[in-house]
């Protein structure tokens, strides 16, 4: 099996979150047999600004890559494997307007003066939703729909009125007046733009990719040999200050020592998956699991990363093995 790029160097862990090792990991597309098809083109997007959304989904297409290599290879243009085709359809068109004075001098370069100038500022809002369908060309088969949505927001301010300075307050005054607006009434060139934002999102759902993941350790001892050795408390603090060699290094040395210790199993895991080793992960985290599940009283609470772990892992793997089997595409 193809093993994850995940390299200790690389690894980071912030304050505010559970301490564990993050690394990068291969993920399948939200559609799993989106992976089938590495031979596909875009069709026909109907509904405004259709054809922003063919060429950026095309452009999608062919930038789409998996660790630095294509993922997609059009082996014959008139004949590919599956074609994507959609529908733009602009969902919200609104326009919130604010009132603003600001201090100006009267003439430049010349601040003896000053004067009040007050603004109109309407900031005008584009929603769409975008559609989008891959249709296996040789069955006409429907693989998958999926839809995204996207936003542009933009604001003009324009003078309405000035007069002289006399200590006034500056800032905004009055009240916002919110407009619902009609659709068709929508500028084209906002419409673009909002399209052009919405599909990007549909890069995890037509291919692989690759991401983030953290595998979190057990932070609080689950059983009396945990509590009892220092070295468990030593390695969360060294896991917490970055020191991710020196305490996957304490985790190996615990679970010799220690190896009915759930909380230990579990750590030593979590060094394991980010190293990129899943299969030998996925051993320790079930005995993890198993040897937690027959602990008198042990609160769900104190557990939860073991078992969470447990799923992470069997997620991952079954995401490469998609990966692997998947037919190769020529930059892969």
């Amino acid at each position: 099996m193809r093993q994850v790029a995940g390299l200790f160097g690389m690894l980071m862990a912030a304050a505010c979150q559970t301490p564990g090792y993050d690394y990068a990991a291969r993920a399948a597309p939200s559609f799993a047999e989106a992976v089938n098809y590495t031979d596909v083109t875009t069709g026909r997007f109907r509904g405004p600004a259709g054809d922003v959304a063919e060429a950026e989904f095309q452009a999608l297409i062919d930038g789409a890559e998996l660790e630095g290599r294509p993922w997609f290879n059009i082996i014959d243009p008139d004949r590919p494997q599956g074609i994507y085709e959609g529908e733009v359809t602009i969902t919200g068109y609104s326009r919130q307007t604010r009132f603003e004075r600001e201090r100006r001098c009267t003439a430049l370069f010349n601040c003896d003066k000053e004067k009040i100038v007050e603004m109109q500022c309407p900031a005008e809002k584009v929603d769409v939703s975008v559609r989008a369908s891959l249709i296996d060309l040789a069955t006409n088969r429907l693989v998958f729909t999926s839809e995204r949505g996207g936003a542009v927001e933009r604001e003009d301010c324009y003078d309405i009125a000035e007069y002289p300075y006399t200590n006034q307050s500056t800032g905004t005054f009055g009240e916002l007046i919110h407009e619902s607006l009609p659709s068709w009434d929508a500028p084209i060139g906002m419409v673009a733009e909002a399209v052009a934002a919405a599909v990007p999102g549909f890069r995890t759902d037509i291919a692989p990719y690759v991401t983030t993941l953290r595998a979190e350790i057990v932070e609080k001892p689950l059983v009396p040999e945990e509590a009892s050795d220092a070295r468990f408390a030593a390695a969360v603090k060294a896991t917490r200050r970055g020191e991710y060699v020196g305490a996957c290094a304490q985790w190996q040395e615990l679970a010799l020592a220690y190896p009915g210790a759930p909380g230990i199993l579990h750590n030593l895991a979590a060094c394991t998956e980010a190293r990129g080793d899943f299969e030998k992960a996925h051993l320790l985290y079930a005995q993890a699991a198993d040897i937690a599940r027959g602990i008198p009283l042990l609160k769900d609470k104190d557990a939860k990363a073991i078992f969470q772990s447990l799923d992470r892992i069997s997620r991952g793997r079954y995401d490469n093995s998609l990966i692997d089997q998947a037919p190769k595409p020529g930059g892969y």
